[in-house]
């Protein structure tokens, strides 16, 4: 029997350079869990009890924080694209884009299910009036526009979807996830308490200006003659 060798290549060993950038991507993923933790001790809720609904209200910020995280991580892969400082990206939210794409719906889907799940079981009553737009005051234009911001994604992702279907028109349906991150950032900023912290507020303020940041570089990039695609 003859044997076949084969050339296998060495394990490259990550550069200074190419940890130091995966430890700045494990904190920020990790610091919607932390500031969530250290604001909110789950906890207590089972040995001092909490009012109907509560637990949901605490999961559903929790969700909100990553959405926020997610929805802007995902637009930045878009943006950056035709750019050298696609290289900032973390190398599987590039070439996963579907994937991470499906994970930020889920997301989204279950910030938006937990807060009204947390108002039902607080009223006694399923709130589905809370997924129809209200602008009567600040609290609940609020939440329409993060609900604008939902009902936008969703329309995103089924263009995705159905791309070999709607192959002249897709693109554009798609980037309607530009207007998804600036109506989500507004949204977290603005219905939740804690953004008044300081932390919530650098969080919320960097994601903005880093946005901002990616959209800018994207049109000069479209003006010199790259593709604009999400």
């Amino acid at each position: 029997m003859r044997t076949q060798l084969t050339d296998t290549l060495p394990l490259k060993r990550p550069t200074g350079t190419q940890l130091f950038g995966r430890m700045i991507w494990i904190a920020i993923l990790t610091l919607p869990w932390a500031w969530w933790y250290s604001t909110t001790d789950i906890t207590t809720y089972w040995q001092y009890g909490a009012p109907p609904g509560q637990v949901w209200y605490v999961l559903s910020k929790l969700f909100g924080l990553y959405a926020a995280l997610l929805l802007w991580l995902q637009a930045l892969c878009g943006l950056l694209k035709p750019t050298c400082y696609e290289a900032w990206l973390p190398l599987w939210a590039r070439t996963r884009h579907g994937i991470l794409g499906g994970i930020t719906t889920l997301v989204v889907a279950g910030h938006v299910g937990s807060f009204v799940t947390a108002v039902s079981l607080r009223k006694n009553r399923f709130e589905w009036p809370l997924l129809l737009p209200n602008v009567s005051d600040f609290y609940h234009a609020s939440i329409t526009v993060g609900l604008t911001a939902f009902f936008l994604l969703l329309l995103a992702v089924t263009a995705a979807l159905l791309r070999n279907k709607l192959r002249l028109v897709w693109r554009w349906f798609h980037r309607i996830v530009l207007g998804v991150v600036a109506l989500g950032l507004l949204h977290g900023f603005l219905i939740g308490t804690e953004t008044r912290d300081g932390f919530y507020t650098l969080f919320y303020g960097a994601l903005a200006l880093s946005f901002v940041a990616a959209v800018t570089l994207r049109w000069r990039a479209s003006g010199s003659g790259g593709r604009l695609e999400s």
